[in-house]
């Protein structure tokens, strides 16, 4: 998925999710008028872009005051990473190269899978 898909009410956060599988999501709450949110708000869209194997999400804690609660958001812009639905590390503030330095450290650990092949000079038993 490239883009930042918005997370419009509380049902709809779950279900994106479990749709992002084994890969990093990355989870931005905000809110409407906070303006640390909207001086990292074009960095989050060009990371969604430049990390195209990273589901990028967006929650308005007013919108979606559930979601907010259950992840016990207390200030915005609060960043919260997760793989198979489980959170897996939190990133707070608008230093857009902090929250790089991040994702590119969790998307590097990202549970991509890799086939190796052994071959051997000679038999082997097994």
């Amino acid at each position: 998925m490239v883009g930042v898909k918005v997370i419009s009410s509380d049902p709809d956060f779950q279900p994106e999710l479990a749709a992002a599988g084994s890969r990093l999501a990355v989870v931005k709450f905000t809110m409407a008028g906070c303006r640390p949110c909207i001086r990292i708000a074009p960095a989050f869209n060009m990371f969604s872009n430049k990390y195209p194997q990273v589901v990028f999400l967006e929650v308005d804690v007013h919108v979606c005051q559930g979601t907010a609660a259950a992840n016990n958001i207390s200030a915005t812009p609060s960043f919260l990473f997760f793989r198979n639905r489980v959170r897996v590390d939190q990133y707070q503030g608008a230093d857009a190269a902090g929250l790089e330095e991040k994702i590119k450290q969790l998307s590097h650990f990202c549970g991509s899978r890799r086939i190796y092949f052994l071959f051997f000079s000679s038999k082997v038993a097994l």
